[in-house]
């Protein structure tokens, strides 16, 4: 202990780091020699941990000298923890903002659809409400509280649209304008936690907090599915569109939209009736962006039925006419581009199945709800859920099992009549008969 000014108080000492021995700690300014002997136990308390560990001991003696004059020096207790985890040290000094950040940094080889739903993510809800906590005081109530506020702006938001107002909300809220549902509060939610394993895998956070936090259940609303009879109407009100065929592969082969769009004629072999799904087209923003199917499952073959091949056929003859006779062509091999040969924006497709739709009079359905129809019809034909599965490119039957419980009431009914004619010379109960 040292008391180099009058009035003050300090104590100096060495200690080593990465980078030399020896490295002399200076801290004076202390208004009382009491506080000056707390605050050298409290280094030689830190230097402590790390026993017998030379690298360890470097680690804290760099530690201790980032921590600036007036600043308070790291806990013991939960440098004890940190030390014996194996976390790293200085990870109270980052905030929440920068883990997402370095997280998301670290996920380059993803597919950029995922990517664009990430940024959003943080972007919209985790680094505005979340991003200035450190890194590794971040708790279960503050994510609470994050899914609280999202519930005040989603009220908000319905209160002024029934009175015909703007809604008081921030700015960058307010320009979304859009209730956040479950399934995005869901999807916002798995991205944190996400990003906090991945935290925790690098020893950069003791715990993943989001481990004490439930949201609401996610509930699936059932897909709507139109009968054998309406997609039959469907289909012949179809026939003169110039996207009726595509409408007719989603229809019953169960394709994405982005997948039927991303049809190219060397996918096609019209002469065994098969077509290979590996490519999709996404509509991000403004952006038409080619990537490959949501998962490897999603690359497949699926079979044409004949019909479907005849069609396919003459499409490709008219198209090769349109485009011999067209000044300007840009060739993608696609089967149903724009006219001029460009990738077609899937939300037009989409558009266009729901006025093709409303003109035959029928309710309107999603275009993926086209792709739950397809699954139905093939699981009311009697397929096998494995067959409907490896169709739909679902990785696993579950996830078949779960989609497509709503089988039409008509068909359980049927199979309760199908169930009885099974039994061999059997009228019912004596007292029925009677």
């Amino acid at each position: 202990m040292k008391n180099r000014r009058h009035g003050t108080h300090g104590f100096s000492t060495r200690l080593d780091t990465t980078e030399r021995r020896g490295r002399q700690l200076k801290r004076f300014g202390f208004a009382t020699q009491t506080a000056a002997e707390k605050a050298f136990g409290h280094v030689e308390d830190l230097v402590k941990l790390a026993r017998d560990d030379d690298v360890m001991r470097r680690r804290i003696g760099d530690l201790i000298f980032e921590v600036k004059h007036g600043q308070e020096l790291p806990d013991v207790e939960t440098m004890r923890r940190k030390v014996k985890l194996g976390v790293d040290l200085a990870a109270s000094a980052g905030t929440v903002a920068e883990l997402l950040e370095d997280w998301y940094a670290s996920k380059r080889a993803k597919k950029e659809s995922t990517r664009r739903g990430w940024r959003q993510h943080l972007d919209h809800y985790l680094l505005p409400q979340l991003g200035v906590i450190p890194r590794d005081r971040l708790r279960a109530a503050h994510i609470d509280g994050l899914f609280d506020t999202i519930e005040e702006w989603n009220a908000e938001i319905l209160t002024a649209g029934a009175e015909k107002r703007p809604p008081h909300l921030p700015g960058d809220v307010r320009a979304r304008h859009k209730v956040t549902g479950v399934a995005t509060q869901h999807r916002v939610f798995a991205t944190l936690r996400n990003a906090y394993n991945w935290a925790v895998k690098r020893r950069m956070v003791e715990f993943n907090p989001c481990l004490g936090v439930e949201l609401p259940p996610e509930e699936r609303d059932p897909a709507r599915v139109w009968a054998p009879e309406q997609v039959g109407t469907f289909l012949q009100a179809a026939e003169t569109d110039p996207l009726g065929l595509l409408y007719r592969i989603v229809l019953l082969r169960g394709l994405r939209r982005g997948e039927a769009c991303g049809l190219r004629w060397t996918d096609l072999d019209l002469e065994t009736g098969h077509a290979r799904i590996v490519q999709t087209i996404l509509q991000l923003g403004g952006r038409i962006v080619v990537d490959t199917p949501k998962s490897r499952a999603g690359q497949r073959v699926i079979s044409l039925d004949a019909e479907t091949v005849r069609l396919l056929k003459a499409h490709q003859r008219k198209q090769r006419r349109a485009r011999m006779a067209g000044e300007e062509y840009e060739d993608h091999d696609l089967v149903f581009p724009r006219a001029d040969g460009r990738p077609l924006p899937p939300d037009r497709v989409t558009e266009g199945f729901k006025a093709v739709a409303r003109t035959a009079g029928l309710p309107v359905i999603k275009l993926h709800e086209a792709r739950h129809t397809a699954a139905t019809l093939g699981l009311e034909a009697g397929l096998d859920v494995k067959v409907v599965s490896v169709q739909l490119g679902h990785s696993t039957t579950t996830i078949t099992r779960d989609l497509y419980q709503h089988v039409r009431r008509a068909v359980l009914d049927d199979a309760a009549e199908k169930v009885v004619a099974l039994i061999p010379d059997w009228k019912g109960p004596k007292e029925a008969r009677s």
